[in-house]
């Protein structure tokens, strides 16, 4: 090889090595090329990443707030997404302004219902154009959020112990005495506190041990775990002297039924009827502890559900409380406990409360009259004197019920109400000797009086001899169900709807048994003494207002005194009145 020939291939070897490294900047010029724009592209996505999300918590908050006014309209709701949507910072561009749309959220749905009323869910969708950072335009990103309000209201058929007084007070012991088969010794104000007190679902539901609402519902205990239970769910809220009134009245009942916390109807009684669509609101619910426990303690005196045997008699010491009561002679049937209802309007299932359908029997003093003398034509000087028979007093109630029908939430609980559609039920009452009142009870003599000396002539009845009967029953028919608005302010939590026209409790009844007196009495002459036609026409006007005069202060005490205090224990008589507990608005959520 010469040295040009070296030359050469000395050149060709250097543009060959200045050519190789000319092709690779170029690939890796290429290669960062790629990279920049990747870069690029990864901000812009990232940009639309979290504008999406700033778009999406838009849609949540707005949804969230419109919801909360979706009870009252769904033109207030649309205000309310809206104005909340531009608080948080939304503006509107091209794309409009949200689209708020109202209507029925249903679990395990995956739209909303616009056309099913009443609304409970407000959607919200947003559309907003995201600039890109290094490319002409942008693109549209969407949001879309559902917002689920559950408006509870809680309320039974009971009146509530806000007016009761000492007598009272005193009746009520009595009566929860004798459910409890113990000694009660509560005041006025121990019942009032507890009245006052709201008991929360959810710490009931810790207290019980159990995790979900279906899980509360079927919860079957007895009467002492579930006042036990009810105890330490207040002591958790830290109303510890409420707490400690249960733990006193938190007894072992003889003989008592379980009690489900569920209801599942009147065949299958129980404590609470929670209709809710969304389960997981029960946890916001609350109930009043006194009237749970009452209702507890009725549904562990009544009979086993599906049982065909009558309700246990329940012992009552009334004597001591209510003038004109004998001693032993007063005993009281569950036939039907009531129903505590908590939930929602336009739900699956109804929300209705029913009240108890009880049989109290009372056994009256006999009553008592200074012994009248009359100058009857054809037959002489008489005397009617007073027999010592007691007189049995059959009292009964059938079941009325209560419907949330509405729910109003407003700004105010003032301005916030539930309706309640009531349907009274049917009373009846009827006297006689025994507690069917199957037979006429002999309340006088007729003696007639002569030189000779007396001989008797006659018993005067009330009741019929032949067929044997007592006086009824007379019955009140339940009027048309009416409706009740309860505001949230608990300012008028008890209102009573009349069986009728006429009056508003069992003094219909009473005065209805007053006015058939006359009808009812009946002479019976002894071993054809006397012709009774001749004794009849003068002596039963002359004795009528007599017998009047004496059972109108038992009947009156019977009206004032007791069943108010049977309106506690939720038994109806004569009316309906509706205890509502609390109202609880715009428990919102997101549901999608």
């Amino acid at each position: 090889m010469n040295a040009g020939t070296a030359r050469r291939d000395s050149i060709r070897c250097c543009h060959a090595r200045v050519g190789g490294a000319r092709g690779a900047i170029s690939i890796m010029a290429a290669i960062w090329l790629v990279v920049a724009v990747a870069a690029l592209g990864a901000i812009d996505v990232g940009n639309a990443f979290f504008a999406h999300r700033a778009l999406q918590r838009s849609a949540d908050m707005a949804a969230l707030a419109g919801v909360q006014k979706v009870a009252g309209s769904c033109a207030a709701a649309q205000s309310s997404a809206l104005q909340n949507a531009a608080a948080n910072g939304f503006a509107a561009d091209s794309n409009g302004p949200p689209v708020v749309a109202c209507g029925r959220w249903s679990p395990g749905a995956t739209s909303l219902a616009t056309n099913t009323e009443p609304p409970n869910a407000v959607q919200v969708q947003v559309t907003h154009n995201v600039p890109y950072f290094f490319l002409d335009g942008g693109r549209p990103l969407t949001a879309s959020a559902i917002a689920e309000a559950t408006n509870l209201d809680q309320f039974w058929l009971g009146t509530g112990v806000a007016q009761l007084d000492t007598q009272q007070s005193a009746l009520l012991n009595a009566l929860l005495g004798g459910l409890l088969d113990t000694s009660v010794d509560l005041g006025v104000i121990d019942y009032q506190n507890l009245a006052g007190a709201q008991l929360s679902i959810q710490n009931l539901m810790a207290a019980l041990s159990v995790a979900s609402r279906q899980g509360l519902l079927n919860t079957t205990v007895s009467y002492q775990s579930f006042v036990l239970a009810m105890a330490q769910a207040l002591q958790t809220n830290g109303d510890t002297a409420d707490a400690t009134l249960l733990q006193q009245l938190a007894v072992a009942i003889p003989g008592g039924q379980d009690v489900t916390i569920g209801d599942g109807g009147t065949g299958a009684p129980g404590l609470l009827a929670l209709e809710l669509a969304n389960p997981n609101s029960a946890a916001s619910a609350v109930i009043d502890p006194l009237d749970a426990l009452l209702v507890a303690a009725e549904i562990s005196r009544s009979s086993p559900p599906g049982s065909t045997q009558p309700a246990p008699l329940i012992d009552l010491n009334l004597s001591t409380t209510l003038p004109g009561i004998t001693g032993t002679g007063a005993t009281l049937q569950i036939v039907q406990p009531p129903v505590i209802a908590a939930g929602e309007v336009g739900g699956p299932t109804p929300t209705v409360a029913r009240s108890a359908a009880v049989v109290l029997n009372l056994q009256l003093a006999p009553p008592a009259f200074q012994t009248l003398s009359l100058d009857i034509p054809a037959v002489g000087g008489v005397s009617v004197a007073a027999l010592d028979t007691p007189i049995d007093l059959a009292l009964t109630s059938a079941q009325a019920t209560a419907t949330l029908t509405g729910i109003d939430c407003e700004p105010t609980k003032s301005a916030s109400s539930a309706t309640i559609e009531v349907e009274p039920s049917v009373a009846s009452i009827c006297l006689g000797a025994d507690p069917s009142c199957g037979s006429p009870i002999n309340i006088a003599s007729v003696t007639l009086n002569t030189a000779l000396g007396s001989t008797p002539l006659a018993t005067v009845a009330l009741g019929s001899a032949s067929p044997p009967s007592g006086v009824g029953p007379l019955s009140l028919a339940p009027g048309a169900a009416q409706s009740l608005t309860f505001l949230a302010d608990g300012s008028n939590a008890t209102q009573s709807v009349d069986s009728n026209a006429v009056g508003s409790d069992l003094s219909t009844l009473t005065t209805s048994l007053i006015g058939a007196l006359p009808s009812a009495l009946n002479v019976t002459a002894l071993d054809g003494a006397v012709n009774v036609s001749d004794l009849t026409g003068p002596l039963l006007p002359a004795l009528d207002p007599v017998l009047e005069a004496a059972l109108s202060p038992v009947f009156s005490t019977l009206d004032a005194v007791l069943v108010p205090v049977l309106g506690t224990l939720g038994a109806q008589i004569g009316n309906a009145t509706v205890h509502n507990i609390a109202l609880t608005c715009g428990t919102a959520r997101l549901v999608n």
